[in-house]
């Protein structure tokens, strides 16, 4: 263990140090240090989404001063990736395939109150069987530079699948005596 001094001047990136015989080593990253100003969040995306529904998620550009960062510039863009219940690996042995797609993407603004607003289709993937059972991922990445060009980023997931609701029960710690009219409890898991 120990410290060190990065230089003053010089090379900024990621660094390494390393021991002497190469048997370990850690890296780092050295960059100028900024002070940021802003922060960029999502708010908790709410309700419940249906396949080809319009989704709309909120965002908010809040300076660490308590203003609002009004008239920034967000860049964004929403990406599909499918994800398959477990079980599907269990009875085929691999998942289907369904390459990540870039579902749209834009450019807006900032409102008075530091807030904007993204609004996308989420459009499955047809090429995937709806008996797979598929959830699919639309993750929102907005990157927001204020008009003194300083850029932070935030990111949000939404998940939208064919069924609503899903219902699971972990058979893993459930033995055959627990399933019985005995009066036994065990857990079952809903996630919308």
């Amino acid at each position: 263990s120990g410290t060190l001094t990065a230089p003053a001047s010089g090379l900024t990136g990621e660094m390494r140090i390393e021991n002497e015989d190469g048997s370990g080593s850690v890296s780092f990253s050295v960059e100028e240090y900024k002070r940021p100003k802003f922060e960029v969040l999502f708010e908790p995306v709410k309700g419940s989404f249906r396949l080809e529904e319009t989704v709309k998620a909120e965002g908010l550009a809040r300076a660490y001063s308590g203003a609002n960062v009004d008239g920034a510039s967000v860049s964004y863009r929403v990406v599909r990736v499918a994800n398959f219940p477990i079980w599907w690996w269990y009875r085929w042995g691999s998942y289907p395939t369904s390459p990540e797609m870039e579902i749209t993407s834009g450019v807006t603004q900032t409102d008075a109150l530091g807030k904007f607003n993204i609004s996308f289709q989420a459009v499955p993937d047809l090429s995937v069987d709806r008996s797979s059972d598929p959830i699919f991922d639309y993750t929102l990445y907005a990157d927001v530079t204020d008009i003194n060009g300083e850029t932070h980023s935030s990111t949000t997931t939404v998940s939208v699948g064919y069924k609503s609701l899903r219902i699971g029960v972990p058979v893993s710690n459930i033995n055959r005596e627990q399933i019985t009219p005995s009066g036994r409890e065990f857990t079952i898991n809903t996630t919308n």
